[in-house]
């Protein structure tokens, strides 16, 4: 397969706190599904991101777990990594030129985060990747018909409206910003674009030709700058840099393993140390248990005390009552005045009203409690002694702790006096090696910076040479727009035929608004979101197969969130399924279209792979039907189960469920 034009995703990396988290791609056909909240949709969000979106939403397991995440692509065969805060959107992006695996050995180039942001010094990602894939950076109209229309940049965001379905654009009847009058204006524009039929396209490649010479410019005086400063330096070239970290590295592992051998030698060559160090633990495990049961007699005598104090109060009151019956209790004539309303009262009378126990009862309490009293206090008296003799015994074997340690100390010294020396040597030399690599690598880190020169020079060459193919081809014989349409809607009359709709026709282009049909109504105005889910896809993958009919501005990717929106990937008369198939006139209840879909999507594939050109497309969905698992297990590159069933990950952040929740 041709990977030399285009944009390939290899790894989506999240530099995390406890781990980092991978997902890797492949050419063709990449399908990641599973639970809801697995973060499944986080991953192509991300990509947008990292591919310069404005703003990203993150969910709390990534926000807790994730310090930066890193993308490494190669654009037109060239590695890249794009590194990004994924909390502060406005920041400088960086990005290197290499892959993953060597980003320790280069300097980064700093990108602005948004077109709006970024000049003739500072440029943006957006700038950056469109040159990266050789792409003409142009200017847009606002309003097209108009000669004195405003015009604005063309945004590698605006292309991504063409690559990438999200779960809420697909079958939706606002996909590429339906409704929004100045923003179907852009769209329109930029389809013009991809297809190389912009109105003032001859112009706009003129101006991109003369810009990217002028930068080419200024670039090789860069780069015949720093090359004189490092040959007149007696600089090290990139070969022997790398040759040179690799032998220190390789001798690094021969001075570990003779300290490692050292350290050994130091301690199995003495049978009194070792003899010690075995009295010692010995000692440390006594330490161990009377610390246990000095702290098992506080915890006693704390617990002891409290039920002694409890059981005192008790008698308090046992006593109080007693004491209370002899008064209330007792058989009396006497009246006396009310203490609140100085009426006369009679006692005789309210002692009748009381419950008096009798006074056996009662002293036959008093006397259980005052015994176990008793009882407790030997307890409490019992504990104290132990725990007296535990700390004796402690202070004991603290003190032999400590004198052991002396003798070890002293035995140790007089037994490695003669390794001191030879340690300190290899240590030393770690040290120097340490030194030594960290210059190396900081040397080859200014020849790559060199190299990336070079490759940008390269780069630009190539842009600018392809530039100037395509405006002799459009000064020639520009490509008609009708011919565009005709050719776009051929292709996605054929994806939606493989799909195998009911009542198949009228399938091709809008001429005004470049939107899709089918049965001749405008896709804006159909009304089964099933039947949107199927144009809405076949329409983006249509326009990716048109790189294989002719030369478009537009990189071999497509991705696309939740494709079985609104169809059935059940039977139509289970209980599970989710479409009242009594109304389904465009049959998307039928799971078979589910199939078929996916289907379709593999048929393009293939046949850029068939051709040997580029093409990767990204699906995501819940939990698909084994039979549609089945026949595309081939091309899964991530499955998640919430529960972790049968090993897989539970989500993107795989070790999530062993983080403690607040």
């Amino acid at each position: 397969m041709d990977l030399s034009q285009g944009l390939l995703l290899k790894n989506l990396i999240l530099i995390g706190h406890r781990k980092d988290y991978r997902v890797k791609f492949n050419p063709g056909i990449n399908i990641i599904y599973g639970d809801a909240d697995t973060g499944k949709s986080s991953i192509l969000r991300l990509v947008y991101y990292l591919l310069g979106g404005k703003q990203i939403k993150i969910d709390e397991e990534i926000s807790s777990s994730v310090k930066y995440a890193v993308l490494e692509i190669t654009a037109n065969g060239k590695p890249y990594c794009i590194s990004r805060d994924i909390f502060n959107p406005d920041r400088d992006i960086d990005v290197y030129s290499c892959k993953y695996s060597e980003i320790s050995n280069s300097f980064p180039e700093k990108y602005k985060s948004s077109i709006a942001k970024g000049d003739d010094n500072n440029k943006s990602l957006s700038e950056f990747i469109l040159e990266a894939l050789e792409l003409p950076v142009v200017r847009l109209k606002q309003a097209p018909t108009k000669d004195s229309s405003q015009t604005a940049r063309l945004s590698f965001l605006d292309l991504f409206k063409f690559i990438y379905l999200d779960q809420d654009d697909v079958g939706s009847a606002h996909m590429l910003n339906i409704g929004n009058h100045v923003l179907e204006t852009k769209n329109r524009e930029v389809f013009k674009y991809i297809f190389n039929v912009l109105d003032s396209g001859i112009s706009e490649i003129e101006v991109d030709i003369a810009r990217k010479t002028q930068e080419k410019a200024q670039i090789a005086n860069q780069y015949s700058a720093v090359s004189h400063f490092l040959s007149q330096t007696g600089f090290k070239c990139a070969e022997d840099l790398d040759e040179e970290i690799s032998n220190i590295d390789n001798i690094k592992i021969e001075v570990k393993d003779q300290l490692s051998d050292l350290n050994k030698r130091m301690t199995s060559d003495n049978e009194l140390y070792e003899g010690l160090k075995d009295a010692l633990n010995t000692i440390n495990l006594n330490i161990e248990q009377q610390e246990e049961a000095k702290s098992n007699a506080i915890r006693n005598i704390e617990r002891f005390s409290r039920l002694l104090n409890d059981y005192q109060n008790d008698i308090d009151r046992i006593e109080s009552s007693l004491s209370a019956k002899e008064f209330i209790g007792g058989d009396f004539q006497e009246k006396t005045n009310c203490p609140v309303c100085e009426t006369i009262i009679d006692v005789g009378e309210i002692s009748e009203k009381f419950d008096i126990p009798s006074d056996t009862r009662l002293k036959n309490e008093l006397t259980s409690i005052k015994r176990r009293s008793k009882d407790l206090k030997q307890l409490i008296s019992d504990n104290r002694s132990d725990l007296e003799s535990t700390s004796s015994l402690l202070t004991d074997l603290y003190l032999e702790k400590r004198k052991a340690r002396e003798i070890m100390d002293e035995d140790l010294s007089n037994s490695i006096s003669p390794y001191l020396a030879e340690r300190d040597a290899i240590v030393k030399e770690l040290a120097q090696l340490d030194e030594r690599r960290e210059k190396a690598v900081h040397s080859l880190r200014v020849r790559n910076k060199q190299t990336a020169l070079a490759d940008q020079i390269g780069r630009l060459e190539g842009t600018i040479e392809k530039l100037k193919i395509k405006l002799d081809e459009l000064k020639e014989d520009a490509p008609s727009l009708d011919n565009i349409l005709k050719c776009l809607g051929t292709d996605i009359n054929k994806f939606i035929q493989q799909v195998k709709i009911k009542n198949h026709h009228g399938v091709g282009i809008d001429e005004k608004t470049f939107f899709p049909k089918v049965r001749n109504i405008e896709y804006r105005r159909i009304n089964s979101g099933g039947l949107r889910t199927i144009v809405s896809i076949g329409y983006l993958a249509s326009i990716l197969l048109q790189k294989l009919r002719k030369e478009t501005n537009i990189p071999g990717l497509l991705m696309i969130d939740t494709v079985g929106k609104f169809l059935g990937k059940t039977p139509e008369d289970s209980e599970d399924s989710q479409i009242d198939s009594e109304n389904d006139v465009d049959g998307v209840a039928d799971p078979e279209k589910y199939r078929n879909l996916f289907n379709a999507l593999v048929a393009v594939a293939e046949e850029f792979d068939s051709k040997g050109k580029l093409c990767q497309i990204i699906l995501v969905d819940n939990d698909m039907p084994r039979d549609v698992v089945y026949e595309n297990k081939g091309f899964e590159i991530a499955h998640y189960r919430s529960n972790g069933i049968n090993g897989l990950p539970i989500g993107l952040i795989d070790d999530w469920d062993s983080v403690p929740k607040k």
